[in-house]
């Protein structure tokens, strides 16, 4: 394999019996040839590691594996850095193992990032299967497969602060470039938020127009803890996010984006009573200069703690 065209997937798994072998055979059955796959349990207590040890009973063959089985759960963003200084690949791509790869996703985000030596990543759509088995595209299109809006790349840091853009499954790092950032942030809960800005920041990225990968939403998703009632995990990380894109931030077209971001958590944090995360979310947009009556209410709401988090959850 030559190095120059190599590929490692990272793939971190915990928990996942019931799809971990459609997983790893999405990676087996990529169109593209040069990869290399590291499997790391985290410390699963189902089936999961049965499951991978079958799997590779079967597949040994088909493409280089190296497998980690950790007795003890590390932090995900920790975790992961600690593959990243191994992988071996030009490029890298960060596998859940409850996400499928379809054949063709790697090898067209690769020749998306050969145009664009000096992009940080590429993205591209993806299928998002729920609960009850319905499933839509992360973009919406028409019914010829069609985007129905253009992706644009322009002042795309503005638009990553602003509001959740990419599906970071379908991402495929340059992997130097994530080493020169120093990888994800340990000090996050999650990691796609802050990677995303921080790239966008100072290196261009890429778009290919296809649908790369199979993302599932179920009740162990991360994702489904998002604004969790009194205990949410994730807007602490969220809140640490912004407050570093405060930091980043160049021009008042970018507070304003972030003044956006923090009005939608911050909605979320009071409605589902998180108040610790909601009040700092406030004192960040006095900071930036929010104004109107409804960061007014907010204020006040985060400041006397009104608790009608039931009701959210009734909504939600």
């Amino acid at each position: 394999m030559e190095a120059e065209e190599l590929v490692t997937i990272i793939c971190i798994t915990y928990n996942q019996e019931k799809w971990i072998e459609e997983t790893l055979e999405s990676v087996k059955e990529q169109e593209y040839y040069y990869k290399e796959l590291i499997i790391v349990d985290n410390g699963s207590t189902d089936r999961t590691v049965e499951r991978i040890k079958y799997w590779l009973s079967q597949n040994t063959s088909y493409l280089y594996v190296t497998t980690h089985f950790l007795e003890k759960t590390k932090p995900y963003c920790q975790l992961f850095n600690d593959y990243l200084i191994q992988a071996k690949g030009k490029y890298v791509v960060d596998l859940s193992g409850d996400d499928v790869l379809f054949p063709d996703h790697i090898s067209k985000s690769v020749q998306e990032l050969k145009t664009a030596p000096f992009a940080a990543f590429c993205f591209s759509d993806a299928y998002i299967l729920n609960q009850i088995n319905e499933i839509s595209t992360f973009y919406p299109r028409n019914h010829a497969g069609e985007l129905k809006e253009e992706i644009l790349l322009t002042n795309i840091y503005e638009t990553l602060v602003k509001r959740n853009f990419i599906c970071s499954p379908t991402q495929v790092f340059h992997t130097e470039i994530l080493k020169r950032i120093g990888g994800y942030d340990e000090e996050l809960f999650y990691e796609d938020f802050d990677v995303q800005v921080r790239l966008a920041r100072n290196y261009p990225l890429v778009f290919s127009d296809h649908i790369g990968v199979l993302k599932r939403k179920h009740s162990s998703s991360m994702s489904e803890g998002q604004y969790k009632r009194y205990d949410s995990k994730m807007l602490p990380t969220t809140v640490k996010v912004c407050l570093k894109i405060e930091a980043m931030n160049q021009t008042a077209e970018e507070d304003k984006a972030l003044g956006e971001r923090v009005m939608y958590e911050l909605k979320h944090a009071l409605w589902s009573a998180n108040f610790d995360p909601a009040r700092e979310l406030v004192e960040l947009g006095g900071r930036i200069g929010i104004r109107g009556l409804r960061f007014k209410w907010y204020r006040l709401w985060a400041k006397k703690r009104w608790d009608i988090s039931w009701l959210y959850e009734k909504l939600t």
